[in-house]
């Protein structure tokens, strides 16, 4: 007798988890959700990202103007320092710039605490110095400079080009002095004897710096300064200018072209 072997037939499991539908109907309602989803998330990500990337500028467009506010004051003060009054760079005569009274001089006030500092630390070590006068105006500067104008001639016979020639190597013209900036400073000592001999002349060589001031007029510039030297005017330029100018050995007119030129 011959058997037949039959494979059993297979049974049909139905899923819990994902049942037959008929007809595809579940499966599209499914993609369907999943593409709200998707497109509900990406929606909230643009929002969000557009809140973080208007957070983002308005911080940095913040530091930017407050920053770029800062170095435009530091530009406008660093100019000033700098600025070079002579014959081909005048003041106006209405030129007056902000000004503290001291009592017996008026001055700049960007020059006002260092300069007290300076004074301080020089009668700390037993220095005799004091200022004798800062800022001067544009009619008093031209006071003074007819006065010794006058006096060549009086005085010494000279003709007036001869007179007006002199007179321009030691006192500039009304509009042409520094002192007009409020930024010079003319000391003087109780010390006997000439002033750049003295020992307030020798402290503030080696001292001046350190509070931002730097002789006006070097015995060894005078073909830059187109001045006579003078050891007892010196012109405040801050405390960073003053010691790279020294390292660099540059009166203020070639430092100022020097910072210029770098620009």
């Amino acid at each position: 007798m011959t058997f037949k072997f039959k494979p059993p037939k297979k049974r049909k499991y139905k899923s819990a988890v994902y049942p037959k539908s008929s007809g595809g109907l579940g499966s599209s309602n499914l993609k369907l959700n999943l593409l709200r989803i998707l497109v509900a998330v990406l929606i909230v990500g643009i929002v969000a990202g557009g809140i973080i990337t208007g957070v983002h500028f308005f911080i940095n467009s913040s530091v930017r103007e407050n920053s770029s506010s800062f170095t435009v004051e530091e530009e406008n003060h660093d100019d000033e320092l700098l600025r070079v009054v002579n014959k081909t760079t005048p003041l106006e005569k209405t030129y007056v710039p902000d000004l503290v009274d001291k009592g017996t001089y008026k001055l700049n006030p960007l020059a006002e605490k260092s300069l007290d500092k300076l004074l301080a630390a020089a009668e700390k070590e037993g220095i005799s110095l004091y200022v004798k006068y800062a800022y001067v105006s544009y009619d008093e500067q031209k006071k003074l400079y007819e006065a010794e104008y006058k006096r060549y001639i009086k005085e010494e016979g000279l003709s007036e080009v001869k007179a007006q020639a002199k007179t321009n190597l030691i006192i500039p013209q009304a509009g042409r002095s520094e002192f007009q900036t409020g930024l010079m400073v003319s000391f003087r000592s109780k010390e006997k004897g000439k002033f750049k001999n003295s020992k307030a002349s020798a402290w503030l060589d080696k001292n001046a710096k350190d509070y931002g001031f730097v002789l006006r007029y070097p015995d060894d510039k005078e073909d830059v300064t187109s001045m006579n030297a003078n050891f007892k005017s010196y012109r405040y330029v801050g405390e960073e200018n003053a010691e790279v100018m020294q390292s660099l050995n540059m009166c203020l007119n070639e430092y100022s072209y020097y910072v210029e030129s770098r620009k």
